[in-house]
């Protein structure tokens, strides 16, 4: 096939693309395949030869149906598989990949051709199994600029609102059927046969003789019967005569009803005959009297009875002749005939069968009739359609229901006086044929239910009710409405009458802000930011041994009479959810938290589940223990850590991806501790997994299978049943007197289906396939070249939220571990000033706090913090304020944990203010109005009426350390102006901060478990002559209110330099933003050149930026920061404010210095410009991971490999030679695509697919009993650095290879195979270093919490660089390049691969007389060529080790100093070419080489090292990915930044004990700036065991600290260091030459680590042994 696409094909022959049709259907067969892997190929294949010729498809199409057909779905199969294996992501199959490239090229060549209309209707439609939920409507075309929001890969407020609320169906006025003996029998395996044409029938229990009379015969019958009967009398007096001779006659006509017992009717002895018969041998016949004749009849056909198919059987009955239509289950389950089987004269009945079970009974069994309350959850879109005809708005929405496990796509129709119709559409989700009896009365679900929903009113919403019901009513609004159902196909068994099923929802919303509080209809809707109602537990669904409280948000145990559970009132089916649950008393391993489904009535899989309530007296589902343990079926196994009461375990469940994982938030010793403790299950997606072994890995990291071990699993974990189901959040309680706490913060998310993700997909294939053709073209156009129009709308869009400084991407604590693993959680906060101030007043704040306002924090949680953290505020979400912690105190915590994630503030958290450390505050320090909740709204006050008084307690929680001031007694009445104000702590529990006489503290409005009796009840009227509160007080009833009346003077003071920025590249219209895009072009670049080099300027720019990324970096500072690198380039000077950072500035002025004397766009064409580019990165971030890097031809053989000669020997540089290139097919692809257009992705971009894989391939490590203890598969690694030091220093070049750090990490680790340095284990306490083993420094008193382990790889990498006397590396890894040695050429400090004393002129050369084939294939396998030998061995295996160290280092994030070549090394790992390489090596070299020769000897020897080099790293991390990055990217990330930037650590550092206006301070930075870049390594090298710096500010693992040395002699004393933690104690120096030259001699002569313990003699003398 390669062949025949090659290009001296397409020359020499005329029918060209007939040739590639028929290729195309050749392989296009493949795809029916029954082998996977045949498919795959198959599918790269056609990919790459219908992206060569799309006229193919179409002849394809119009000569094989079965290929038209196949490729019509094509859709719905790659969107089914797609979403098969969401589990594994950001992992995923080859084959999911070649999918995925047939689907974009197939897409592409539909637009280009004119196929039939039958398979385009195909085509634009999704058909797809019930494990794979649909899309919503697409509909009309519409304008999808905010498609993130839209299809729920990240979570704002312009996107869903989440209402909640109840649909309870009242019992149905019926007459409830009996229940049906048939189901027995049907679940033993037997039941009656199907009544069909031909069967027999008699008349059957309802046989009315009103209406049918003796229409069957029976009168006939009975007549027979009675003379039959007397001849018989006859016989029997006649003495010559026997009776036996006499024929049985069936007794039982007049009484048709089956025996109790139907099996038993018709049962044969083992002879063959019936039981009841006489077996005997009859006596000789004398006389024979015949039998009558049955009245029996013969089926013609099946009937509908009123108008229900299938209830009636139309009938000719034997004796009369007559024909007419019977019941068979019609008017409510009645039965006019029988089903009966007769012997062959019509004479006896041999059986008769039971009667089937009528609809009305298997609707009964499934629940029908009965009253129940369900809950459901109703996410409409921001987005609305008006309708000016009906007076409203139309908005979509997808209301889930948990008891169906099903989600519904409904419209809601809002009209303009509140009210709102819901109308039921479609089955988005869940079982459409099956299981909704209990709702329909039929098993299929019955779309078009409408509802009007009016909104309660209430008269007056006193402090009483509010307090009695729930402490946030006031936040919420209730609306209600009926709906009747009626039931087609049922009917009332007493009078046959139709039956309805009525219906009532209460859907709680979000309580919007008074309509006349604002004119502004943009503000309106700003504040008006959606929060969902708390998340409780289900008053009718827990074990009797726990009890609720009032509210619903807390469980208690009331007695230990078991395990109990208790179950939560909103279930979930499909999505991404986080909750949390604080333990408020609870034993350790006494308290259950996870999910569950819940269980029948009867614990079984039987039918009958709504006979008896379920028992709930154990623990269900799968969760986590507070001892440190999962627990699922009575297993359990070592998870997590060690809860205690008072701390508070977040859950997040990815019912997409199948997994369940936990957050622990709580203090250890004192210390903050927040961790994400990983994945606890996977494999637990209600929708099953309906492709094999698609359930586990990725991200899974090794949990086990919620699947395991159950009936329903089958051979593979991953299959279990596909049937959609519901995990709800469950609580188990064990012991009396534990008590937890459902948090009223809680985030859920719809989640993505496969449908949307190959639209993004196929949308960014698109743009980049409108890249790839402007790439070419060298004429710059002045318009946006050519991309599509959607997406320059898109770009718009993005530029408009960009530049308004409004939005923050963050993630949070249920966004999971990592990125690209798990999407929805990660919100798009509004910044607003506004949104910040309504946020702000929910609170109760009486200052706003807005975004960048940093804060210190003293309370998480409902405990005080005994060190208090640093936060900055972020923005607004649902009406919460965000935040995240930017400084811990802790030793040994780590904000990589966990804790660095966003998460929002709860009003008992800032009960004591929270005021800004920054002057002046982001909020202009103005008043806030108090919203009518923190305030006591009745105006007597309050009244004590608990018998035994009120206790005044001195802080808003109930804890140990809230102490008791006193008690209020009983009857005392406190004046309004007397209760300051009013809060709901940590607990639900509601509380007023009162003043008493010499008493001020908190008191509780209810006593808190039991029955939980009122202790203050609100005075709604003032007595005469008692003083009443102040009732000048405006009312603010919402946070709106309040936000709204604090931006009015906001606005006032704003400073005007601030609105002059926020008014800073506002474009009018998307015209405007065309033109100005297609503008910002760089003269004499490229379309590819000029945005690649925006991409690279903007990424540095935005690595000293706030948001640290291109896709988050404020839109003010870039633009700051490009004004001032365009000036610097022209030699201008800025004008205006410039608000970028001085490294930012500098980044720009670098960049930009290469386009000096060009010609540049203007800032705001840049700006937009930049804009496209983000919006292009915006898909390409969640699209890269389905999409292959590499292309097919490239690691395998398809179409002959990539030069003809099969698959490649070269792990890489597999696209070096460009003569081979040229002569031998490329067929395009996606991935040539990617890869040409590299540097149109940001780094961060490319860096987050890199570090997800690579974190989704890590090696699971179980953990140790002892959570403070290593597990045994971190084993430990024995390291002499003394003794390597010493051989070090010799010339003993055998000792050195032997002796070095480098080859005794070697040594260690030889038989260990790439999957144990593939583990990333995080050991508390270690500052979250990760790490693969445990080093143990021989002879040095220091034990391994991180520091030691990252020593070793520096140290290890400094020995790699060594030269010995004769110019050449001491360990034969690597030498000095010849540019080094000889100190020429422009690169005089890289190292090349060692050649370990090979003489490489001794090579054989290629002979004169070879033909130019043999040289190409001599080209292709050069590096086969030099000869093999002990000495290139031994540096193929050092190599290979040392790419297994590099790889090693990168997973745990530690930067190394490895000076390899670019043009050798790093860029032909990424496939990136276009430099001579041997002039990077050897200048002198380079200028002797004559053109034409063949490629140098040292080139082969690199490449073949190279090889050796990549396996190493391959067996550690994901190569494939590599060529997606560029070699400086890749470098980058590897090595770090080579220069330490002072200002770098200057910016991260955190001071105990010192100020930084201190002398001491003031001398160690200026010594610092003033140190050499090697004294700076040896340095950080002192500090943190490293010499390298990452390269942002964000890739820090942990701030720099500076502590004070309060030793005694600070004169004398030197610097010292805890690598482990990145801290430096510094005493307090009097000058700064002194601590200049005591800070040398600490760097330069403290090798050892001999802090921690002393070590024993035998240890110490290990060490110092003679070699």
């Amino acid at each position: 096939t390669g062949l025949l696409l090659s290009s001296p094909v397409a020359e020499s022959v005329e029918n060209f693309d007939d040739i590639q049709s028929e290729l195309f259907e050749a392989w296009s067969i493949g795809l029916l395949s029954a082998s996977l892997p045949w498919r795959m190929i198959c599918a790269f294949t056609a990919a790459g030869i219908l992206a060569q010729c799309p006229i193919a498809l179409a002849a394809v199409v119009e000569s094989l149906p079965t290929l038209g057909r196949y490729y019509a779905r094509l859709r719905s199969t790659v969107a089914r598989r797609v979403w098969a294996e969401r589990a594994a992501m950001p992992v995923c199959s080859r084959y999911a990949q070649a999918m995925v490239e047939l689907l974009c090229s197939v897409t592409r060549a539909i637009k280009a051709a004119d196929l039939p209309s039958t398979f385009m209707s195909t085509w634009k439609s999704i058909a797809v199994d019930a494990a794979t939920p649909l899309p919503l409507p697409e509909g009309e075309e519409k304008e999808k600029s905010d498609w993130e929001v839209e299809d729920n890969w990240i979570s704002s407020d312009r996107g869903w609102e989440i209402w909640t609320g109840t649909v309870e169906r009242f019992a149905v006025d019926w007459k409830t059927p009996t229940r049906s003996a048939v189901r027995t029998l049907m679940e033993g395996g037997d039941g009656p046969p199907m009544l069909r044409e031909g069967c027999v029938v008699m008349r059957g229990l309802d046989w009315e003789e009103s209406q049918y009379g003796n229409a069957d015969g029976k009168d006939k019958y009975e007549l027979e019967k009675t003379k039959r009967e007397e001849e018989k009398k006859k016989v029997e007096e006649s003495p010559e005569t026997h009776i036996d001779a006499v024929e049985p006659v069936s007794e039982n006509l007049d009484n048709p009803t089956p025996p109790e017992n139907p099996a038993e009717v018709g049962r044969q002895t083992p002879n063959g005959t019936e039981e009841g018969t006489k077996s005997e041998t009859p006596k000789r016949k004398k006389k024979k009297i015949p039998s009558p004749k049955l009245p029996i009849g013969t089926v013609l056909s099946i009937e509908p009875w009123n108008g229900i198919p299938g209830l009636g059987r139309r009938v000719k009955w034997k004796l009369t002749g007559e024909e007419g239509i019977y019941r068979y289950g019609g008017d409510g389950g009645r039965f006019d005939i029988s089903h009966v089987e007769i012997n062959e004269k019509g004479t006896r009945v041999r059986k008769r069968h039971p009667l089937p079970e009528s609809a009305e009974q298997c609707a009964a069994r499934h629940g029908f009739g009965l009253a129940k309350k369900d809950s459901v959850l109703l996410r409409l879109k921001r987005s609305e359609t008006k309708i000016e005809e009906q007076g409203g708005v139309r908005r979509e929405g997808i209301m889930e229901w948990p008891e169906f496990s099903a989600g519904i796509y409904v419209e809601c129709f809002m009209k303009s006086d509140g009210s709102i119709v819901l109308t039921e559409k479609e089955l988005l989700y869940g079982s459409k044929d099956a299981g909704w009896e209990a709702r329909f009365g039929q098993p299929s679900y019955t779309p078009g239910t409408s509802v009007t929903l009016r909104p309660v009113e209430y008269d007056k919403l006193n402090q009483a009710d509010v307090d009695t019901k729930s402490p946030n009513k006031s936040l919420f609004q209730e609306l209600v409405g009926t709906s009747t159902f009626h039931v087609e196909n049922l009917r009332n068994r007493e009078d046959g009458s139709t039956i309805s099923v009525k219906s009532e929802f209460r859907i709680i919303r979000s309580r919007i802000s008074s309509p006349n509080s604002s004119s502004n209809p943009s503000s309106r809707s700003i504040v008006e930011a959606p929060m969902p109602h708390s998340m409780h537990f289900d008053k009718n669904f827990h074990a009797p041994s726990l009890s609720l409280s009032l509210d619903g948000r807390t469980v208690s145990c009331s007695s230990s009479d078991g395990r109990g559970t208790a179950f939560a009132n909103i279930g979930f089916s499909k999505g991404v959810h986080y909750w949390e649950v604080k333990l408020e008393q609870a034993d350790i391993g006494s308290v259950f938290i996870g999910v569950a489904e819940k269980p029948n009535g009867n614990m079984s899989g039987s039918s009958h589940a709504f006979d008896s309530p379920p028992r709930l007296n154990r623990w269900h589902g799968w969760g986590f223990v507070n001892f440190r343990a999962t627990y699922t079926a009575g297993a359990e196994r070592i998870y997590g850590a060690h809860c205690h009461a008072g701390d508070t375990v977040g859950v997040m469940l990815d019912c997409d991806a199948g997994r369940i994982s936990f957050f622990f938030d709580g203090l250890k010793y004192g210390e903050h501790i927040l961790n994400d403790l990983g994945c606890a299950f996977e494999n637990l997606s209600p929708f099953g997994f309906n492709v094999d072994g698609c359930g586990s890995g990725g991200s899974g990291q090794g949990a086990p299978s919620g699947m395991e071990g159950s009936r329903s699993a089958g051979r593979y974990p991953a299959q279990g049943c596909v049937r959609p189901r519901t995990l709800w959040p469950v609580v188990g309680l064990r012991n009396h007197g534990d008590r937890v706490t459902i948090s009223s913060r809680w985030s859920s998310s719809y989640g993505v289906d496969g449908v949307s993700t190959i639209r993004n997909i196929v949308s960014l294939d698109e743009v980049l396939h409108s890249y790839s053709h402007t790439q070419k073209e060298e004429v710059i156009k002045r318009t946006p070249n050519g991309l599509p129009r959607w997406f320059v709308e898109e770009a718009f869009a993005e530029y408009r939220r960009w530049s308004s400084n409004s939005w923050y991407r963050t993630r949070t604590r249920g966004s999971g571990p990592y990125r690209l693993a798990s999407f929805g959680l990660d919100v798009d906060l509004d910044s607003s000033p506004l949104a910040c101030a309504s946020a702000s007043a929910l609170l109760g704040l009486d200052r706003a706090l807005l975004s960048g306002d940093r804060v210190r924090l003293k309370r998480s949680a409902g405990r005080i913090l005994e060190l208090a953290e640093e936060a900055v505020v972020l923005g607004a979400y649902q009406g919460r304020l965000y935040y995240r912690i930017v400084s811990q105190k802790s030793e040994g915590g780590s904000l990589t944990e966990g804790g660095g994630r966003s998460w929002c503030f709860d009003e008992s958290e800032v009960v004591d203010g929270l005021s800004p450390i920054n002057k002046p505050p982001k909020g202009m320090d103005i008043k806030l109005p108090l919203m009518d909740r923190f305030k006591c709204t009745s105006p007597g006050g309050l009244k004590i009426v608990y018998e035994g008084g009120a206790v005044v307690r001195s802080d808003l929680e109930i804890f140990d350390g809230s102490f008791n001031l006193g008690s209020i007694s009983v009857n005392t009445i406190i004046p309004k102006s007397d209760v300051l104000e009013r809060r709901v702590n940590s607990c639900g529990v509601v509380r007023y901060r009162v003043r008493h006489e010499c008493l001020e503290g908190w008191i509780s409005s209810r006593i808190r478990g039991g029955k939980e009796e009122p202790i203050v009840e609100p005075i709604l009227e003032v007595e005469d002559g008692a003083e009443a509160g102040t009732t000048d007080d405006k009312s603010y009833a919402t946070p709106g209110d309040c936000a709204l009346e604090w931006y009015k003077d906001f606005t006032k003071v704003i400073r005007e330099g601030e609105k002059a920025t926020s008014d800073t590249g506002a474009i009018e219209n998307i015209d405007a933003f065309e033109n100005l895009a297609g503008e910002a072009l760089i003269a004499g670049y490229s379309v590819g050149q000029s945005d690649a080099f925006l991409v690279h300027a903007t990424g540095r720019i935005c690595n000293f930026c706030s948001g640290g990324n291109p896709l988050e970096a404020p839109f003010d500072q870039v633009a700051s920061a490009m004004a001032y690198g365009i000036a610097s380039s022209e030699d201008k000077i800025v004008s205006g404010n410039i608000i970028s950072s001085l490294q930012a500035n500098q980044a720009a002025a670098a960049s930009f210095e290469s386009l000096r004397g060009r010609k540049l766009p203007s800032l705001q064409a840049i700006m937009a410009r930049i804009a496209l580019l983000r919006a292009l990165n915006r898909r390409a971030r969640i699209s890269l991971p389905w999409l292959s890097i590499r292309p097919c031809q490239e690691s395998s053989s398809i179409l002959g490999g990539v030069y003809g000669h099969g698959a490649s020997v070269d792990r890489a540089g597999r696209y070096s030679n460009k003569d081979l290139l040229s002569q031998w097919v490329q067929t395009p692809s996606l991935a040539k695509t990617i890869r040409s257009l590299r540097g149109l992705f940001f780094s961060n971009v490319k860096q987050d697919l890199l570090c997800s894989i690579t974190e989704a391939t890590t090696t699971p490590t179980p953990l140790s009993h002892d959570e403070y203890e290593l597990p045994r598969e971190i084993r430990t690694v024995r390291i002499n650095r003394l003794r390597a030091r010493r051989v070090m220093s010799g010339e003993d070049v055998a000792a050195k290879r032997k002796h070095s750090v480098f080859n005794q990490l070697l040594n260690e680790t030889k038989a260990w195979g790439g999957a144990a340095l593939r583990r990333g284990f995080v050991a508390k306490g270690h500052g979250g270093q990760k790490r693969a083993f445990k080093v143990k420094l021989i002879g040095e008193g220091v034990n391994d919490y991180s520091g030691p382990y990252r020593e070793t790889f520096t140290d290890a990498l400094g020995e790699i660089l060594d030269i010995n006397e004769n110019g050449t590396g001491s360990l034969g890894v690597l030498d000095p390049t010849p540019n080094n040695l000889s100190g020429i050429g422009e690169n005089r400090d890289l190292y090349m691969f060692s050649l370990n004393g090979t003489d490489i002129s001794s090579f054989p050369k290629a002979p004169s007389t070879l033909a130019e084939t043999e040289k190409h294939v001599r080209s292709s396998f050069s590096s086969l060529i030099a000869p093999r030998d002990e000495s290139s061995r031994e540096v193929e295996e050092a190599l290979v080790f040392l790419g297994r160290v590099t790889g090693t280092a990168f997973r745990h994030g530690i930067p190394l100093d490895l000076p390899l070549p670019m043009n050798s090394v790093w860029k032909v790992i990424v496939e990136e070419g276009g430099c001579n390489n041997l002039q990077e090596l050897d200048t002198l070299a380079y200028r002797q080489q004559v053109a034409g020769d063949e490629k140098p000897a040292l080139l082969w020897w690199q490449q073949r090292m190279l090889n050796s080099f990549m396996d190493g790293l391959s067996s550690v991390l994901p190569v494939e990915v590599f060529p997606i990055l560029s070699g400086e990217e890749l470098r980058e990330l590897i090595c770090g930044s080579p220069e330490i930037d002072v200002g770098t650590l200057r910016r991260i550092v955190e001071y105990e004990g010192y100020q930084e206006t201190d002398e001491v301070i003031e001398y160690f930075w200026e010594t610092l700036q003033e140190f050499t870049n090697e004294e700076r390594k040896s340095f950080l090298q002192f500090v943190w065991a490293r010499n390298r710096l990452p390269v942002k500010e964000a890739d820090f693992d942990a701030p720099f600290k500076i502590q004070k040395d309060n030793g005694s002699d600070s004169e004398q004393a030197l610097p010292s260091a805890s690598t482990c933690f990145f801290s430096l104690a510094l005493p307090e120096y009097k000058s700064k030459a002194q601590l200049k030259e005591k800070l040398l001699f600490a760097i330069n002569n403290v090798t050892t680590m001999e802090t921690d313990f002393q070590t024993n003699s035998a240890e110490i003398a290990e060490g110092y042994r003679t070699i």
